[in-house]
């Protein structure tokens, strides 16, 4: 009977402590699932919070973090409509004194009110509210750096730092130039210098051919391990319809250029086309039947189809005689240029900005833009050039190429040429 009563009080104690034991453990349970949702909440409002802030600008790490971990900078890109003011308040956290005092201080460096859509502003901040340093890309080899102390304001122009590295694009025409070299690995600026570099020897609108080769040494360049734009064409080589042109930079003395396998200044005087255009509607001959008055008459230009809005650029380096209107012309461009050449872009729909009698331009340099005015049919540019005042035909300029190397330089070039015999084979 002793024997039991001992048993039953320790199945007591027993079933006691277990109950205290499983209290405390739900209660811990119940303690920690409320932490962890308080925990969770704050996980998420934090997320949210950041993710509100990161819509409207970026925040990137810097050198200068990277070192101290003291400095913060907030990139924002120039979009349309932005005022350059409040650009400045808004991001560097600058009232309007400091707006004034900063576009003073750079008004010789460069002007602020003129910052372009696209480029980038870098704001950097220390333990002061305002921004102690601005970092602004005038384009993809030069930036510009604003440093405040105080209420003063310092600015300088320094060259971007690239890691740079060489690196080869190769192809065969599939499809066209721009879609089989971007397929390559170029980007797209670098697509259009050699097309710009081959421009004087082939017309990349009409004279690339299925099965055509490229080859092109370019640099490749790092900016702070992202990937940033290309950097010049070293060399390059493009074989079109069988036969293969080769171009070179040389610094040739501090006059950097392309130049071909013999050393001769790729550049002449005039491009093979004004424009980019879809076909020749018209071509040069001493009888068309004109599709207006419907009489036979010579049309010694030449008639480029092209969409109404279409850049019309200066074929050659010259002077503008006039910029007017011309009866059946409409809209017109008349231009001087040296050797006695003169070149007519007529049918615009409107003007370059600025342009006017007397101004120089430069060979590429946009002047106007394709239209339909005057007697026409259609959206076409007509482009005439005249030797001494007689009509020549644009398509069968046979102009010398620029001045060769000489000298010293020679050596100079024959190496570097050399240098990429083995890569552009």
């Amino acid at each position: 009977m002793e024997i039991r009563e001992r048993q039953n009080l320790r199945v007591k104690k027993y079933s006691t402590r277990r109950k205290l034991f499983v209290g405390l453990f739900f209660l811990l349970i119940i303690f920690v699932l409320f932490k962890g949702t308080v925990w969770l909440k704050n996980i998420i409002f934090v997320e949210k919070e950041s993710a509100k802030e990161i819509s409207t600008q970026t925040e990137i790490p810097t050198q200068a973090e990277t070192k101290k971990n003291t400095d913060r900078v907030v990139e924002y890109t120039v979009s349309t409509g932005d005022i350059p003011a409040e650009v400045f308040q808004s991001n560097g956290k600058l009232d309007a004194n400091d707006v004034v005092s900063l576009l003073d201080a750079s008004k010789d460096v460069y002007n602020f009110t003129n910052i372009k859509i696209g480029q980038k502003l870098r704001f950097y901040f220390g333990e002061e509210e305002k921004t102690k340093r601005i970092e602004y890309d005038r384009n993809n080899e030069a930036l510009i750096i604003v440093e405040r102390k105080d209420d003063e304001f310092s600015a300088r122009e320094e060259k971007i730092s690239y890691e740079i590295s060489q690196s080869i694009a190769r192809g065969k025409i599939e499809n066209f130039f721009y879609v089989d070299a971007m397929e390559a690995g170029l980007q797209e600026a670098t697509v259009l210098e050699v097309g710009d570099i081959f421009s004087f020897d082939i017309d990349f609108t009409t004279e690339i051919q299925k099965d055509d080769e490229f080859v092109i040494v370019y640099e490749k360049r790092l900016r702070d391990g992202d990937v940033a734009p290309d950097g010049k064409v070293l060399g390059a080589k493009f074989i079109n319809s069988g036969t293969s042109y080769f171009a070179y930079y040389f610094d040739n003395g501090g006059k950097g250029g392309y130049y071909d396998a013999e050393g001769r200044l790729l550049e002449r005087q005039f491009l093979k086309a004004p424009l980019s255009y879809r076909h020749i509607s018209s071509g040069f001959t001493g009888a068309r039947m004109h599709p207006i008055t419907r009489k036979v008459s010579a049309h010694y230009q030449i008639d480029y189809a092209a969409p109404t809005g279409t850049p019309v650029v200066a074929s050659a380096n010259g002077t503008v005689a006039s910029a007017g209107w011309e009866n059946g012309w409409g809209n017109i461009i008349r231009l001087i240029h040296d050797n006695g050449y003169t070149s007519h872009y007529g049918h615009l729909s409107a003007y370059a900005k600025g342009l006017r009698s007397g101004m120089h331009v430069s060979r590429g340099q946009i002047i106007g833009y394709v239209g339909s005015t005057g007697w026409s049919t259609g959206p076409h540019l007509d482009y005439g050039v005249k030797l001494n005042g007689s009509p020549v035909n644009p398509l069968k300029l046979d102009l010398p190429k620029g001045e060769p190397i000489v000298g010293e330089q020679i050596k100079l070039f024959e190496e570097t040429k050399n240098n990429f015999a083995e890569l552009l084979k």
